[in-house]
């Protein structure tokens, strides 16, 4: 299990300011709003006002969002519904989310939490107007705890990502491959596009990613083999190499290339406890 060392000194590190944070915003995937919430924290949390941004939403399927929508309503649960390519982010923390933040002081103080890949950085990019933590595509790239002024009387704090200690079952790993937030070893990249194809193909039809694809295929080996060969991920001697489709497939597709996918609703259970 991908499990790095510096999230482990992550959590330790939340525990440690925790009380001096006034709300703790959690960033979610829009497409998995269950799987990447931080259960592991629910009782660090807990204390504190809560806040959840549903990130993603331009790349999640907008009808399952809406069913999201009306089932965070009826539980009374503070959402806010983004994407971080399009939206002002910082006038909706200015206007919306810190009036909602009490607290005893002049000044507020956020924790932004979440799992890797899911927009953390990226946001507190957007609030400060400048690259203050770093932000790449590959998940977990924050290392430490980072204090953000964002205005006079609001400062954030930025957290690596935040993954579960206890084994994932097979649909959490699955879902959590399918939005980019664990990452595959080279060896299991094969079994990982397996997974993730059957995924998609029960919930959406194994037409629409033929569709999204421009290629025709019976099961997901043939569509690796087809996808290496229509974009150039060949072999030196020209074969097909299935291990490079793959990791494409998995990249290209948490990234929102191949359509407007969410993998979960409101109220299903996977085969083990979170």
């Amino acid at each position: 299990m991908w499990y790095p060392g510096h999230i482990e000194k992550a959590k330790r590190n939340i525990r440690k300011v925790i009380k001096y944070v006034d709300a703790v915003v959690e960033v979610l995937d829009a497409r998995i709003p269950a799987t990447s919430r931080a259960y592991e924290y629910s009782d660090v949390f807990s204390s504190k006002q809560e806040v959840f941004l549903l990130n993603k939403t331009d790349i999640a399927d907008p009808k399952v969002t809406r069913v999201w929508k009306d089932h965070f309503k009826s539980t009374g649960e503070k959402v806010f519904y983004i994407s971080l390519k399009e939206q002002s982010i910082k006038s909706l923390l200015n206007r919306e989310i810190a009036p909602s933040i009490r607290s005893r002081l002049r000044e507020k103080r956020i924790l932004i939490a979440g799992m890797p890949n899911v927009g953390k950085s990226t946001l507190v990019n957007r609030l400060k107007g400048r690259k203050t933590a770093r932000v790449r595509s590959e998940p977990g790239t924050t290392t430490g705890p980072q204090w953000v002024q964002i205005s006079d009387t609001l400062f954030v704090m930025d957290t690596p990502g935040i993954l579960y200690r206890n084994l994932f079952s097979e649909s959490i790993r699955t879902k959590l491959m399918a939005v980019g937030s664990v990452v595959p070893s080279p060896e299991g990249l094969l079994e990982a596009s397996k997974k993730v194809y059957d995924l998609i193909a029960s919930r959406y039809g194994k037409r629409t990613l033929e569709d999204s694809l421009r290629l025709s295929f019976e099961d997901a080996l043939e569509m690796l083999r087809k996808v290496s060969k229509s974009r150039g991920l060949l072999r030196s001697g020209g074969e097909e190499d299935t291990i490079k489709a793959a990791n494409f497939f998995l990249k290209e597709l948490a990234m929102g290339r191949f359509g407007r996918f969410s993998y979960e609703l409101p109220g299903e259970d996977d085969e083990e406890d979170k």
